[in-house]
């Protein structure tokens, strides 16, 4: 038995690595793969059965691996980011959930044909929407700007409102039957202890690190330790309060000044990352065949009144006067995915309603199922094309950004544009970036270590990032900035020019960077060979004219990068060398014609 549950939980782990580079490869949410592959590994091939070998282990797992994702996103998002979201939130919060929860309710006592106390509870679960899924997809939307911090603010706030709504719900019409004074009562009560929680928690930790009390190597897991211990105990004195002190801890800790989390962050996006694979994994395989079999038209015209009716309704009721505008407003109205904790308070409270004897108790798994896998499938394959149809967003995929403006980068530059890509120039030299902008180049003055220029650069969509300084430290850092925002795999730096960085050199290239054209290359040979009066030329290769002939014509070339026959391009680097095929054009640097 235990090596049953190794296994699963390693192919559990690969299966949600596998969809994650899938979603990077395509260019789709990973979400829909995940999700995909649960279904295929549960239901339809009966391969996993999670309540089976996990047993009362599974909603417990559940419940941390979403208290780490939770506390991630508001990691992520910190009091800055509710700010830039501005009254918006407040009013999604409040006005739209409102909404969102009588519409929810209403289209399901007449829909899907239930009691007024089912449909309560139903609305209740499905009023969240959550960060597990509204962080990734608009990552890989390269949503931003106020819009984006509108729904990730609200992805992030309204999961432990909605948890909290659920459990006094469940206990106003299933267990106690009290009366509406009491649920709101009981609401300030559970916010307030969960608020109370995570004002101490992120007090103790910012209090503990500032002091140096704790190692840095201990920062990470003491975290950790810390927001899963407050998140127990406040499970233990109220009912789903842990999701309000992880929050609220979350946001506390990313609003302060007096000490770096960039490293927690990393460390609990990691995590989440790996938490969120494996929830949607589970999520998909936990729906039975019966469950499937159950969804019927009912449920899918429910559905189709979440999307084209109530969410629509909550967002323009709560956008009134905001200054939105209608491309916005669409976009908010037509982006609402429900996520895991939306799935695992559905499962829960099934078993609970099964147990205290309510009929159709199944119709809160079936529905809540409908509507988390077809808002999931909705927003990740159709708020990219939704995104550029409303034009929110620009297709960045050809942009390689370009640290420096001295004429090495500048010669790099043009030939970059000349085939239909855009290249943008930063720098703090104004000389420089001035000559560059004659040049009919896009620049930007601003220093790549701020987040401002990254933001300012959308670095992290940007194709490529080349450090083509005549400095050596700052291309060095640059690397090691951009590498954490965009992967080393786009990552390229000139080799060092200067003889005592050659040795670190040698013992590091591809540590943050890989060395851009060759492992020699340095700015100064290229400052010279342009002095000296080379051109970058652009060649396409065929038939007559293959990779041989050109090596004959220019033998002294040195290829920048090649651009195939679809158009894109291909960095030469000197750790992967790569020859020209025909039909494709190799762009160098060569030397002078002798007989001109």
């Amino acid at each position: 038995m235990h090596g049953d549950v190794v296994l699963v939980v390693a192919a559990v782990v690969a299966g949600g690595v596998v969809a994650q580079w899938l979603g990077w490869r395509i260019g789709v949410p990973a979400i829909v793969f995940l999700l995909v592959g649960g279904l295929l590994a549960g239901p339809i091939t009966g391969a996993l059965d999670p309540d089976q070998t996990f047993g009362d282990l599974l909603f417990p797992s559940v419940s941390i691996a979403v208290a780490v994702i939770l506390f991630e996103g508001a990691l992520d998002l910190g009091w800055q980011g509710v700010r830039a979201a501005g009254r918006v939130v407040w009013l999604l919060l409040t006005v739209g959930a409102a909404v969102t929860l009588v519409g929810t309710a209403v289209a399901a006592r007449y829909l899907l044909d239930v009691q007024w106390d089912i449909a309560a509870l139903l609305a209740s679960v499905l009023v969240v929407t959550g960060p597990t899924v509204i962080g990734p997809i608009l990552r890989s939307v390269g949503l931003r700007g106020p819009l984006a911090a509108i729904l990730e603010a609200e992805g992030t706030l309204i999961d432990p409102i909605g948890a909290v709504l659920t459990v006094l719900i469940f206990e106003a019409l299933f267990v106690a039957s009290n009366g509406s004074g009491s649920i709101v009562g009981a609401v300030f009560v559970t916010l307030g202890i969960g608020i109370l929680l995570g004002l101490v928690g992120a007090g103790l930790l910012i209090v503990a690190f500032g002091r140096y009390l704790i190692p840095d190597k201990l920062q990470n897991v003491t975290t950790l330790a810390t927001v899963l211990a407050l998140f127990a105990v406040a499970n233990a004195w109220r009912s789903e309060s842990g999701l309000v002190v992880v929050t609220v801890m979350g946001i506390a800790i990313a609003s302060q000044r007096w000490v770096p989390v960039r490293h927690i962050l990393e460390f609990n996006e990691t995590l989440r990352i790996l938490f969120i694979s494996g929830l949607f994994v589970l999520l998909g395989a936990r729906i039975t065949s019966d469950t499937l079999r159950a969804l019927e038209w009912r449920n899918a015209v429910f559905l189709l009144a979440l999307v084209a009716v109530v969410r629509p309704v909550a967002v323009y009721l709560s956008t009134l006067r905001s200054g939105l505008d209608r491309r916005q407003r669409i976009f908010l109205a037509l982006t609402a995915p429900r996520g895991i904790v939306a799935a695992a308070i559905a499962s829960v409270f099934s078993l609970e309603l099964a147990q205290v004897g309510v009929a159709n108790s199944q119709v809160l798994v079936s529905a809540s199922f409908t509507v988390i896998a077809g808002t999931v499938l909705l927003s990740g394959l159709g708020s990219r094309p939704l995104a550029r149809r409303l034009g929110l967003v620009t297709d960045r995929s050809g942009t390689v950004i370009v640290l420096g403006a001295n004429s090495v980068a500048r010669a790099l530059a043009a030939a970059l544009n000349s085939q239909g890509l855009s290249a943008r120039l930063v720098d703090l030299d104004r000389r420089d970036l001035a000559t560059a902008r004659m040049s009919g180049l896009v620049t930007h003055h601003g220093s790549v270590l701020t987040a401002g220029t990254s933001a300012a650069l959308d670095l992290e969509h940007a194709s490529y990032f080349l450090a083509m300084t005549d400095n050596d430290e700052v291309n060095a850092l640059a690397t090691r900035e951009a590498s954490s925002i965009l992967g080393r795999r786009q990552i390229f730096q000139l080799a060092p020019g200067r003889p005592e960085h050659r040795l670190w050199w040698q013992h590091t290239v591809g540590t943050f960077a890989r060395p851009l054209f060759s492992r020699e290359t340095t700015y100064a040979d290229l400052q010279q060979r342009l002095d000296d009066g080379w051109t970058v030329t652009a060649t396409r290769l065929t038939q007559q004219f293959d990779n041989l002939a050109y090596i004959r014509r220019h033998p002294e070339a040195l290829p920048f990068f090649i651009v195939d026959a679809k158009g894109r391009i291909d960095i030469l680097a000197g750790d992967a060398p790569r020859r020209a095929r025909v039909d494709e054009v190799i762009v160098a640097l060569v030397a002078p014609d002798p007989g001109r």
